[in-house]
């Protein structure tokens, strides 16, 4: 695999060409992925690098924070209500790993 971190990175030679690489993008729909795309920037903060991976209910995308400079997984979640229900189970579960790590 080639590194992400890296300004010549190209992400189209680090991906096999076939679909089971890449989600479908019928799933991109109301209820569905939301687009997303390179240099896209979230909350004034993240700027979009690359695509990391993508799963049943979202994609994850390499980002920058442009505050601090630092590399972060940003996962953008399908938008039907069943997902939402889903990533807020993460969210808590996760923000509870973490806590009981920093204690």
């Amino acid at each position: 695999m080639l590194n992400p971190f890296r300004e010549d990175y190209d992400e189209e030679s680090d991906y096999e060409d076939s679909d089971e690489e890449q989600e479908d993008m019928e799933d991109y729909k109301k209820g569905g992925y939301h687009p997303v795309k390179i240099s896209d920037v979230y909350h004034s903060r993240y700027v979009i690098l690359r695509k990391l991976g993508w799963g049943h209910f979202s994609t994850v995308w390499l980002a920058r924070d442009s505050r601090t400079k630092a590399y972060n997984a940003v996962k953008v979640v399908k938008s039907s209500s069943q997902y939402t229900e889903t990533a807020i189970d993460e969210i808590k579960l996760l923000t509870k790993v973490t806590s009981e790590t920093k204690s």
